[in-house]
């Protein structure tokens, strides 16, 4: 096994050619909303889709929602989509050469009634109801497709020997019905042979059936042809071979299906080696040691790592924006060899991972995927649908975020809204877009839990079930703000347009509003575990900001049944975004992001562990309280008494948001309230009004502990944004400085 180090920082920038997208290796079958031209029209060719590598410059389109095959062709990529060229709206296309045939989007098998028209609830998308895309299995470069139609089980390969493709499906005994098959749709009218094995279209192009499959043009539509596979107790094997030219096409040699879905030759061997930087600073309450990335692999797969979880105590999955899945292992050592390895590739913008029993779940914008290995090499075989219920559009901006699980094994991803290019307004609304998502610990099942989300980042689940999620400033979000909720009740968390799926839900005030200035683009959440970690208590909260690559202490306050609060910064430096983060066992926390949109990150990946120094106090606020006249913060350490009892030494500002339809919110007065400014706000943007009100501190006293200061404050009052800033010394004079920003609601 070739072994390659790199030794290349984590915070070194990838260098990329000006199409690093064009010379990555993707692998042989990739997922993705791809588009083309049919009949000279411009169409999106599959929402959920993978294009598979046939060899020769040649590939194949399978729709994995109507699971039809959309088309083969021999040529490249018009590239767009976001993470790839950045395009916001323009997806990846399929250009050059001739189209071997083209399938229309309809269901590529027909009903019970032997009808081809869509009747799924929403026509255009979700799965048929009569049929179930169960997922892929890899061998080598070669790729087998597996899904069920009418109860019956059909895999299928591809074969390409000179100008024609042979489709060899596998389909399993047992059949109560006839199975029909649509193969192709052309400009004019097939002739189809007296034994109904062969085929021909008026522009030439040649089919021929093997294994007692017959041919028919549609009734309805000459154009179309129509294979039929008759009911039966036996399994077969039938081909379906496509050529033009005129003439007549012969099927390839049927393929092992067997051998080719038990693991097959690896198609990443090298294992890559990479050290780990690890601080020695014994002076700051948080060091942050760094693992470099294997940034120069042989494949350019470029390391834009958007999720993880942890195998064992040793090693992690990771995956990445553009697909990928790799394994690093060696973290329990002294990480001067860390190894890493790609085990999977293709996937639709994984945002998710979570390992369940040692197995790999991956979230996508498409499915959660099952990453099996079949033969014990380490790379997958078996891509398995865990679930793929989810409701997806062409847009741009619905990324699946994250994957976590609470204590009874079910699933749970947020997912965005799809927003408009330049981020204002909406395209059209699904019932799965700006949700939350409940799926069972065995994947049978979609509920959504909560609507009304926009960009929420990622979320976090409780050791009580508890659900979080971030939320980003734009349409009907005044600002970023964290989100909880218990589960067991429907909630709508603020985005008018994304309320299809819970019509009738209130709406759920957040958490914590979040200014700009400490959160423009929000992450997961993460749960401090039982018995503490990281210098903090056991069930704290703690959000991560993508935007600003910090993680932040969520300062919680009783409010009824659900919670309002503030959160601080901790002292933490980060050299990524902060997207995901998980505590490790030995108390460590891992963080991992990536640059994709807005944010101030240093470096364009990096995977982070965070330590706590045991000798050093965590010097921000442990606590909150409001009372009738002001807050309370408690801090961790005895406080020097002079100062923490001056008013000179705590500052406080608060002010409102207006939330509606336009982009965003501006600033406005508590104290002095302008109707007419928030009036006008609904109506057009006000990102430049900024009134915030400065708030006098007129007494501050000193609990005898010297933990907890209670501020009393000139007029106190439910406000959107509380902002209590402090300059303090602990009793041996240490300076610390910081600010709490929270949300006061009026019951």
């Amino acid at each position: 096994m070739q072994r390659i180090a790199t030794c290349l920082a984590a915070t070194t920038a990838i260098i990329h050619s000006a199409q690093w997208y064009e010379e990555m290796q993707i692998g042989p079958v990739w997922a993705n909303t791809f588009e083309d031209s049919f009949q000279g029209t411009s169409r999106v060719a599959a929402l959920k889709g993978l294009l598979i590598d046939l060899g020769d410059d040649r590939k194949a389109l399978f729709d994995t929602e109507t699971l039809r095959l959309v088309t083969s062709y021999q040529g490249g990529l018009a590239w767009g989509g976001t993470p790839w060229s950045g395009a916001h709206g323009k997806l990846v296309g399929l250009k050059n050469g001739e189209h071997l045939f083209n399938t229309a989007t309809d269901p590529g098998w027909a009903d019970a009634a032997g009808s081809f028209e869509d009747r799924r609830p929403i026509a255009g998308f979700g799965n048929l109801p009569y049929a179930s895309y169960n997922g892929h299995f890899r061998h080598g470069s070669r790729t087998v497709l597996d899904y069920t139609v009418h109860g019956t089980r059909i895999l299928e390969a591809f074969t390409v020997e000179g100008g024609t493709l042979t489709r060899s499906l596998k389909i399993a005994g047992g059949r109560s019905t006839d199975l029909i098959l649509r193969v192709a749709d052309e400009g004019s009218a097939f002739a189809v042979a007296e034994d109904r094995s062969g085929a021909k279209s008026g522009d030439q192009l040649g089919v021929t059936g093997t294994g007692g499959i017959q041919f028919a043009a549609d009734a309805k539509n000459p154009g179309r042809l129509l294979a039929k596979i008759p009911q039966g107790g036996d399994e077969v094997v039938v081909q379906i071979a496509l050529a033009r030219g005129g003439e007549t096409p012969q099927p390839a040699q049927a393929p092992d299906f067997n051998e080719l879905t038990s693991g097959g030759p690896p198609l990443y061997p090298e294992i890559l080696e990479t050290s780990g930087s690890i601080s020695g600073d014994k002076n700051a309450p948080y060091v942050t040691d760094t693992i470099a990335l294997p940034a120069d692999n042989p494949w350019k797969s470029n390391l834009r790592f958007g999720a993880f979880d942890f195998i064992d105590d040793d090693s992690a999955a990771l995956s990445t924006w553009n697909g990928d899945v790799w394994v690093v292992r060696g973290l329990k050592g002294d990480w001067q060899q860390l190894k890493w390895q790609r085990i999977a590739s293709g996937l639709f913008e994984p945002l998710g991972l979570r390992v369940v029993n040692g197995v790999i779940h991956v979230n996508g914008r498409d499915q959660i995927t099952q990453l099996i290995d079949l033969n014990g090499d380490g790379e997958t075989d078996q891509f398995k649908v865990f679930n793929r219920d989810v409701i997806i559009s062409q847009n741009f901006h619905e990324f699946a975020f994250d994957l976590q699980t609470d204590g009874d094994g079910n699933f749970y991803f947020s997912k965005g809204s799809p927003v408009r290019g330049g981020g204002r307004g909406f395209d059209q609304i699904l019932p799965h877009h700006g949700i939350v998502a409940k799926i069972p610990p065995d994947g049978k099942g979609f509920e959504v839990v909560a609507t009304g989300l926009r960009a929420p980042g990622g979320l976090g689940i409780g050791p009580n079930g508890e659900i979080t999620t971030g939320e980003n400033e734009g349409t009907w979000q005044p600002c970023c703000k964290i989100n909880y909720f218990m589960p067991g009740k429907a909630r709508f968390l603020g985005t008018e347009d994304a309320r299809l799926s819970l019509a009738d839900a209130p709406y759920t005030q957040p958490l914590a509003y979040l200014p700009m200035d400490v959160d423009n683009s929000g992450g997961s959440q993460v749960w401090v575990p039982e018995g503490g970690a990281l210098g903090l208590r056991g069930g704290e909260l703690l959000h991560l900001s993508y935007g600003k690559s910090s993680i932040y202490r969520v300062l919680p306050v009783a409010r009824g049944e659900t919670l309002q609060g503030g959160v601080t910064r901790l002292p933490i430096g980060l050299q990524s975004s902060a997207m995901r983060a998980r505590f490790h066992g030995d108390g460590s926390l891992y963080v991992i992001g990536f640059r994709g949109w807005q944010t101030n990150a240093a470096s364009e990946s990096a995977f982070h562990r965070v330590r706590h120094n045991p000798d050093q106090t965590v010097p921000v606020p442990e606590a909150l309280a409001y009372t009738a006249t002001g807050v309370k913060l408690t801090f961790p350490m005895a406080l020097d008494e002079e100062l923490a009892a001056d008013p000179a030494s705590y500052s406080a500002q608060r002010w409102d948001y207006v939330r509606g339809p336009q982009y965003g919110s501006g600033e406005f007065s508590v104290d002095n309230i302008d109707e007419q400014a928030r009036k006008e706000a609904l109506e057009k943007e006000s990102l430049g009004h900024r009134k915030r009100d400065n708030v006098e501190i007129e007494s501050v006293s000193v609990s005898a502990d010297r933990k907890t200061v209670e501020l009393v404050l000139a007029g106190m009052k439910p406000s959107m944004q509380l902002k209590v800033a402090y300059d303090l010394e602990d009793e041996n004079g240490k300076v610390f400085k910081g600010d709490v920003h929270a949300t006061v609601f009026a019951d």
